[in-house]
């Protein structure tokens, strides 16, 4: 089981492995892929231009029902920041998305700041 917990940013502030490869490629899906040069495990931050494939995950359509997922595992996991970034080889990027989260892999629920009602936007 995890949970979000955004209120902790200052507590803690390391990598949960996006970057470094603690976290699998079998962990990352995503609702679509533009191809197989465009694979959600290319969602990683930094990911780096490489022979065919670009430096970013880019969905199949451009429309609000594309996703990306981390699964996180079944140990308790503080999250207290999240990182994202366009592509690296040319200007394209997501410019705002709602972040949800679930526990157990069961129903998603829209992460909102504490207090709030309505949905963090970023």
């Amino acid at each position: 089981m995890f949970y979000f917990n955004f209120t902790k940013f200052l507590e803690c502030q390391e990598a949960l492995g996006m970057r470094t490869g603690a976290i699998s490629n079998a962990q990352i899906s995503a609702s679509s892929e533009w191809d197989s040069n465009h694979a959600a495990i290319q969602g990683r931050l930094n990911f780096k231009v490489i022979p065919r494939k670009s430096g970013s995950w880019s969905a199949r359509r451009n429309d609000l029902n594309q996703w990306l997922e981390v699964f996180l595992g079944d140990q308790l996991t503080d999250v207290t920041g999240v990182a994202t970034q366009g592509r690296s080889d040319i200007n394209f990027w997501v410019i705002r998305y709602k972040l949800m989260f679930s526990d157990k892999g069961g129903t998603f629920q829209y992460y909102r700041k504490n207090g709030q009602t309505s949905v963090k936007v970023r």
